[in-house]
């Protein structure tokens, strides 16, 4: 960036306006000299509470960003301003921080300000935002995914329409690349403490609110209004906000629909006392905005965010976008961005793979696939956490051992939970954890020769044979180096037959001979040990200095008495009570195949997930959100269909019924022919 400037307005505070000289406008730029001059002429009779309104046209909107301009920058800083400007470009803009002192000039609509024939706040040269000029340090860098709640206050129908649109653009724009994003949704919160606990159990980086927003009767100041389907409809206000949670979000988007005539002070109530409460900038809307612009300023400006863009270039790019709507009715400049920080400090996310290593994996099934994996956001957290919570509470407690088991409530063959372990794979993964993946429901390839051991009913040593097979396969995202498997493989080929443990020859790195244990051999049981020692030593060298997480897919095609038994105490089991401490260990099946496997004695030990169909008053929602990962915008015919398959469905349908639909939904088909996605 050329340069960082400051345009600080101060004067006179208080609830009422002064006069113009009352009030001093300060440049300075870089952090240098602070020049000066008294704030210009302002009508303030003139009609600024309604520039927005419908029947308002560009001349009016144009004729206020004048008298706007020209007051701030009209004067004795008009030299000063051309010479920043002048210096700017599209590749090297100016940042300019806009800090409006008096509370009874922030209600003003600063970013329709016009100069010689340009909107200001709609030039690529400029990059300008309100804030404060002392800007807060960053809190340290975490890593990802980034995380966002978004609370609707279900409004009036019409409203909760938009909501639904929002909410759609929303997770095509932050969901598509898969697990760099975590987003859930609260709907209608019955109350503060139910909003209050959804914050501090998820701690979001983003706090995205659509609500219905209104004065407060006889005060004047703004709240947000929730009318929760079963309860009292309930309100938060700007004093309610520093107490609202023990976490605060470091990026809040206040969405709410309200009277156009409303005069309340959105930028200096609410979004003022959640900037005041610690969070690094906060986006709110001057007006009402409309549905389809709704829509398209958060699909912009989510998918900058997700390509980690600062966030004032984030609101430039969704600015833009919205100036380019047929319709001219200023809906460009509704939001307003106040920050405390550096746009690129209010989101210190991170991932430890690069950015290329991220497009890469985004190129290969299975996770390329994942773009389409909707729904499952409180499973997504409960997985993901439980093999690597994001932050220390006392409900946050890592498991070595995480089952994720499915059981459909229809008896559909399929629940998700495939899809699931990949999510939660790639999420670590991206967290700089080195990732196994292992699916069991496959032909068992031969070993020294030796026949397979067939798709079902494989025992305990063709499971740890397959494992190692598959860990080390260039297919893997992270494939294992074969040599870690060497000391294995030396001490299996002794042990399966009934010879001593020995020290193998490391000048001679062995391979398996493909050998059945013998178990009519003396020390059965000790020997297997041995077996599962080894192997789990090979797994402790491989992991090094990084936690090693295996997954086990398909484990209902174990033996049940392998599962039980064999593979439950010398793999499961060690591996719950932190033997070796950087493995982790995921285990995906179905319920009924899993269950009996586990030991109520070691419950406390291993994590559990469970995933089911879906329930059928979440289709439309999970439809919208399967459009848009397509990057489709479902038609009015397509919405009708679906709504009549919701009518006639029972109360859960099946998590594979969109792929199924996807052939004979030509919007969809096309969508996904171009995404080059299976189906």
């Amino acid at each position: 960036m050329a340069s960082k400037a400051v345009l600080r307005i101060a004067g006179s505070f208080g609830s009422g306006r002064g006069r113009e000289s009352d009030y001093t406008v300060h440049l300075s730029v870089d952090g240098g000299h602070e020049s000066r001059c008294s704030l210009g002429s302002i009508d303030f009779d003139r009609g600024f509470d309604t520039v927005f309104d419908r029947d308002a046209d560009e001349g009016i909107r144009r004729d206020a960003g004048e008298v706007l301009c020209r007051a701030l920058l009209g004067g004795g800083l008009a030299a000063q301003w051309d010479r920043l400007r002048g210096g700017a470009t599209r590749q090297d803009p100016v940042r300019v921080v806009l800090d409006v002192e008096p509370s009874e000039l922030r209600g003003l609509p600063w970013e329709l300000m016009w100069q010689h024939g340009w909107w200001l706040w709609n030039r690529p040269e400029l990059l300008i935002r309100r804030g404060t000029a002392r800007t807060v340090e960053a809190g340290p860098t975490e890593l990802g995914p980034l995380r966002v709640l978004v609370v609707i206050g279900t409004p009036a129908h019409d409203e909760e329409f938009l909501a639904e649109q929002e909410l759609a653009a929303m997770s095509g724009a932050l969901e598509s690349a898969p697990a760099r994003v975590h987003l859930e949704v609260l709907d209608d919160p019955a109350s503060a403490a139910a909003l209050s606990d959804a914050i501090d159990r998820l701690r979001p980086h983003i706090l995205h609110f659509i609500a219905h927003g209104m004065p407060r009767p006889g005060i004047g100041g703004p709240e947000l209004v929730f009318t929760p389907t079963s309860g009292e409809p309930w309100s938060l206000t700007a004093d309610d906000v520093p107490a609202l949670a023990n976490h605060q979000p470091r990026l809040v988007v206040l969405n709410a629909c309200r009277s156009a005539a409303d005069p309340a002070d959105w930028v200096g109530g609410v979004a003022r006392a959640f900037l005041d409460a610690g969070a690094g900038a906060v986006v709110s809307m001057q007006a009402d905005i409309e549905s389809d612009a709704a829509v398209v300023f958060s699909d912009t400006f989510y998918a900058r965010l997700a390509e980690s863009s600062p966030v004032d270039m984030c609101v430039a790019a969704a600015r833009a976008a919205l100036a380019r709507m047929p319709v001219r009715t200023g809906v460009w400049a509704l939001p307003v961005l106040l920050t405390c920080c550096e746009p690129d400090a209010v989101l210190p996310v991170a991932f430890r793979p690069a950015a290329d290593v991220l497009r890469d994996i985004l190129r290969s099934r299975p996770y390329a696939e994942l773009r389409r994996f909707v729904g499952r956001s409180e499973e997504r957290r409960q997985a993901w956490w439980a093999v690597d919570a994001p932050h220390a509470s006392p409900a946050a407690m890592d498991r070595s051992v995480l089952v994720i088991s499915g059981h459909s409530q229809t008896g559909h063959h399929r629940t998700g939970k495939t899809w699931l372990a990949h999510w939660c794979l790639l999420t670590w993964f991206l967290r700089g954890h080195h990732i196994v993946s292992v699916d069991l429901a496959g032909r068992s390839g031969p070993a020294g020769g030796r026949p397979g051991g067939g798709v079902r009913n494989k025992d305990w040593l063709t499971v740890l044979r397959m494992i190692r097979d598959q860990a080390t396969s260039p297919d893997q995202l992270c494939p294992i180096p074969k040599d870690a498997f060497a000391k294995f493989n030396a001490e299996l080929n002794q042990l399966v037959l009934g010879s001593a443990r020995t020290a193998p020859n490391e000048h001679r790195p062995e391979v398996d001979e493909g050998r059945g244990f013998n178990d009519e051999a003396a020390r059965a049981d000790e020997r297997k040990a041995g077996i599962f020692s080894a192997f789990l030593d090979a797994l402790s060298g491989a992991a090094g200095a990084q936690r090693l997480v295996l997954a086990l897919d398909h484990t209902e095609c174990i033996m049940p008495d392998s599962l039980a038994g064999e593979l439950y105490e010398g793999l499961i089991q060690p591996v719950a009570y932190g033997k070796p401490p950087a493995v982790r260990l995921v285990i995906v099946a179905r319920e009924e195949s899993v269950s009996p496997a586990l030991r109520e004695s070691d419950a406390h030990m291993i994590g559990r997930v469970q995933v089911g169909d879906f329930r059928t008053s979440e289709l439309i929602r999970l439809a919208r959100a399967y459009s848009s990962r397509l990057g489709y915008v479902p038609d009015e015919k397509v919405l009708n269909f679906l709504q009549s398959y919701q009518e006639t469905a029972g109360e859960f349908f099946a998590v594979d019924l969109f792929h199924t639909l996807t052939p004979h939904v030509p919007q969809w088909l096309e969508a996904a022919n171009a995404l080059g996605v299976r189906r």
